[in-house]
């Protein structure tokens, strides 16, 4: 057991921090300032706050982490399990992440070399925004810690894809059309507003106000047949 925990029946307690031998994970105060506020789900907080803590492990906030790395974590997956239930932690997970790219807390990137495709996630700065950009556009070097084996891969940063959805069916992604996405992310399914945004496309009723709506129609009434 680690120093620190006692075991009381099937649970542990922390009995403190030992801060003489504890090493310390850096974290930027705008966490405190500008991300923590906005956080209402224990999914994007835990997911969040483990992945600084990978990005610290990996040599710092210009350091990417692969997405494996953040869904394998043993702590993250302890933390969202859900006590008595057999399901593994990872749609809680996904969701996690996914709220964290909508709010701009994190970047993701997605490289591939031929049929070979893996995730990765910067810490969101204007650094590494500038640098993906860069990538995208191969005038700047992918990092040999992304390449896919001894390949050097494509690089595309992505976007959760509610957002993407909207910009292909609806329209334009404006910032606050943007905000008000990512806050229905933290409210309802990712399927709910993709189902609503089909609704408003197959009505040609392309906006958000409408799927707004529509969401918070479903979510007095129910979804009728979609509910089974």
């Amino acid at each position: 057991m680690p120093r620190g925990q006692d075991r009381i029946g099937s649970r542990q307690w922390f009995t403190g921090v030992l801060a003489s031998v504890t090493p310390n994970v850096p974290v930027p105060r705008a966490f405190f300032t500008d991300i923590l506020p906005g956080v209402s789900t224990i999914e994007e907080l835990q997911v969040t706050l483990v992945a600084l803590r990978l990005f610290d492990e990996a040599g710092g906030y210009d350091s990417p982490v692969a997405e494996r790395s953040i869904v394998r974590d043993s702590a993250l997956r302890t933390a969202l399990r859900i006590e008595g239930s057999p399901r593994e932690p990872d749609k809680r997970i996904a969701q996690g992440l996914e709220l964290a790219v909508a709010r701009g807390t994190l970047l993701r990137l997605i490289t591939t070399s031929g049929r070979k495709r893996v995730i990765w996630y910067y810490v969101n700065t204007p650094d590494n925004r500038a640098s993906v950009g860069l990538m995208e556009r191969g005038q700047l070097a992918v990092p040999e810690a992304v390449w896919i084996g001894d390949t050097a891969p494509e690089v595309e940063l992505d976007r959760p894809n509610a957002f993407r959805l909207y910009e292909q069916n609806i329209g334009p992604l404006t910032p606050l059309v943007a905000d008000q996405i990512g806050r229905a992310l933290e409210e309802y399914p990712a399927d709910w507003i993709e189902d609503a945004m089909d609704e408003a496309v197959s009505y040609n009723r392309r906006s958000w106000r409408y799927m707004a709506r529509i969401l918070e129609t479903w979510s007095v009434q129910g979804r009728g047949d979609r509910d089974n």
